[in-house]
């Protein structure tokens, strides 16, 4: 990336950055689906176990960017919310970005995930 000329680097780097940690929680959480839908056995549930740990553990370690990278530039005031209804709230992708920033990007799961 750092030799490519033409075009705007940043927004190709935030590109590349914003489906690489989605990648990541996504894996994470079908980590943890494969290991309760395979039915393993008792050694391979063991032997499994750790790495969905771990893997979950930098899935955390990467969602406060990746959720900063998707609500970045989001323009929904409040008072366009108020005038919203309710179906257009379920159908506006700015009403959802709004609310996954508001869920993830705060102090108290902040706190949560620095003492995990």
């Amino acid at each position: 990336i750092g030799g490519w000329s033409g075009g705007d680097l940043t927004q190709i780097s935030i590109a590349i950055v914003k489906y690489w940690t989605s990648m990541i929680i996504i894996a994470a959480i079908s980590c943890w689906i494969y290991l309760f839908a395979s039915n393993p056995t008792v050694d391979e549930y063991q032997s499994r176990r750790p790495g969905c740990i771990i893997f979950t553990f930098i899935a955390m370690d990467v969602l406060h960017p990746c959720i900063y990278l998707w609500t970045v530039g989001n323009k929904l005031s409040n008072e366009e919310i108020a005038k919203m209804r309710w179906f257009q709230k379920l159908t506006s992708p700015g009403w959802w970005k709004r609310k996954m920033s508001i869920i993830i990007l705060n102090e108290q799961v902040t706190n949560i995930f620095r003492f995990v």
